[in-house]
């Protein structure tokens, strides 16, 4: 069952959030965003311990992991906005995930599918 609705899971180096924000907001009809603060490596740190390593220094660099619900055919432009604005070209710049979305159910509203996504007709966004 297609949905036409994607989730885009990103993480992304905590200095660069407020950038990616900011170019986030000016993507037409964006649907919101959630933050959270995690830790975690990526594959260059990815290995067993090596002779020598000290391995009682905590692995994990801090990251931001931001979660967007929106439609498949806002995907695209969603995951290259946050692409180009978190980019620095050091290693550690993070990654992005892009999956379908099987169901979704606003709570408030009873909207399910795209309907729980897509602004309502002349919905102003909050000040």
């Amino acid at each position: 069952m297609s949905t036409g609705l994607s989730s885009v899971v990103a993480f992304v180096q905590p200095f660069q959030l407020e950038k990616v924000i900011d170019a986030l907001r000016s993507v037409p009809n964006f649907p919101g965003v959630s933050v959270s603060d995690v830790r975690g490596f990526g594959r260059l740190a990815a290995h067993p311990p090596r002779r020598g390593e000290r391995t009682e220094v905590d692995p994990f660099d801090p990251k931001v992991r931001l979660e967007i619900l929106c439609l498949g055919a806002d995907v695209t432009t969603i995951a290259e906005t946050i692409r180009r604005s978190a980019a620095t070209g050091n290693a550690g710049d993070g990654i992005i995930l892009v999956a379908d979305v099987a169901f979704a159910f606003r709570i408030r509203t009873d909207e399910q599918g795209q309907d729980a996504v897509s602004p309502r007709p002349g919905q102003m966004p909050r000040e």
